[in-house]
């Protein structure tokens, strides 16, 4: 086995319906185009707890939304340098397959982690999450899960936009193609809905209604750029939404919450040619049943989001230059603020989620003097 470069505390999920547990994990240097990140913030999305249930293989190192610093790159990387400020992307794109070569690169069929294993558990190689596993203070990436951003930004807001900004703006900007005038309810306003509601205002939807079980949440959401609120406990909650636009529907309702209940409701709020877009991850054997003759003659449309169907090189920079110029409101999702050994107890706890978005965050690395004088592997 090849020789390790550092040893560093990560949150590792031993095996399904398990609590996690932070223990230390060995990491390479990285390969010929790849990059190693010094985590500076890490936040916790509802990916992160639903890994416990659903994660593709055992023992884990989860996370997946974060900001650093880059500390060593690999041979051919040219797009970073060792100090550069980046997010990271956890859906690097492989840039040779047909979607990619199509220019439809957010379809990519082969996803690209690291060459080989980077990170080891007792001695053993470890899995990371999303192609990232950024709970842990350092995270060996591909060269393109490495986004370089201007410096800036706080850690603690560009950590959002590898996920709950790409994810939640993305959809209502690249997924829906959300226009002008139209009608836009979204269920579920935590981290991802507000960005859908603040994806929404910018392509300038005329109703942006927000749809919560949370009334602090629904106000919350309204200077995100909700127009309207509405608890989703309404027993009356189709008619008062459909009211709004004279009885007709809206034109798109993102459901957030990953609820196959929830997404029968969304089908009801939709008008003539409205379009539902699933964005909440449901449990891997939850099903989502509808009535298919009147959707279709409705001529209706169900259609998946993963990561916004963004262009991470393209987009997360864009979105960094959204949050200065106040285009974006990113310092407003961060709610509360841990360290890693805090991990395992929210997600005994998961009440203990205040707020919109709890970030984990790390002090500058201590080495960062000695990584600037072997900057390349």
């Amino acid at each position: 086995m090849p020789s390790k470069n550092r040893t560093a505390p990560a949150v590792v999920l031993v095996e399904k319906n398990r609590l996690p547990i932070v223990d230390e994990v060995e990491l390479e240097n990285p390969g010929p185009g790849e990059v190693l990140i010094d985590l500076r913030a890490s936040g916790i999305c509802h990916t992160d707890l639903g890994a416990v249930r659903d994660a593709r293989t055992c023992p884990v190192v989860l996370g997946h939304e974060g900001a650093g610093i880059v500390s060593v790159v690999g041979a051919g990387v040219t797009h970073v340098a060792p100090g550069d400020h980046v997010v990271v992307n956890w859906q690097p794109k492989c840039g040779n397959c047909r979607r990619c070569q199509s220019g439809r690169s957010d379809l990519c069929d082969q996803i690209t982690g690291t060459a080989a294993p980077r990170v080891f558990w007792h001695g053993e190689p470890i899995a990371v999450l999303l192609q990232a596993g950024t709970f842990c203070s350092a995270v060996v990436v591909s060269a393109a899960g490495a986004v370089p951003i201007r410096r800036d930004l706080p850690f603690d807001q560009a950590a959002l936009l590898g996920c709950a900004v790409a994810t939640g703006v993305g959809s209502a900007l690249f997924t829906a193609k959300v226009q002008p005038g139209d009608t836009v309810a979204v269920l579920g306003v935590g981290g991802v809905g507000l960005n859908i509601v603040q994806g929404a205002r910018l392509a300038g939807a005329s109703h942006i209604i927000a749809v919560d079980i949370s009334d602090e949440r629904l106000q919350f959401a309204q200077p995100f750029g909700a127009t309207e609120g509405f608890n989703a406990n309404l027993p009356d909650l189709v008619d008062r939404i459909r009211n709004i636009t004279k009885g007709r529907g809206l034109d798109f309702v993102f459901e957030v919450v990953g609820s196959p209940a929830l997404m029968r409701t969304a089908v009801d709020m939709l008008g003539r040619g409205g379009e539902l877009v699933l964005v909440g991850a449901a449990a891997r054997d939850a099903v989502f049943a509808f009535a298919p003759r009147r959707f279709m003659s409705n001529q209706q449309v169900v259609r998946g989001s993963i990561y916004g169907n963004i262009r991470p090189a393209l987009h997360l920079p864009l979105f960094a230059d959204w949050c200065i110029d106040g285009r974006l409101n990113v310092k407003g999702l961060a709610s509360q603020s841990i360290s890693l050994e805090d991990v395992p107890g929210l997600f005994a706890t998961p009440g203990g989620l205040r707020g919109i978005r709890t970030i984990i965050e790390w002090p500058a690395p201590h080495d960062s003097q000695v990584v600037a004088s072997n900057p390349q592997i």
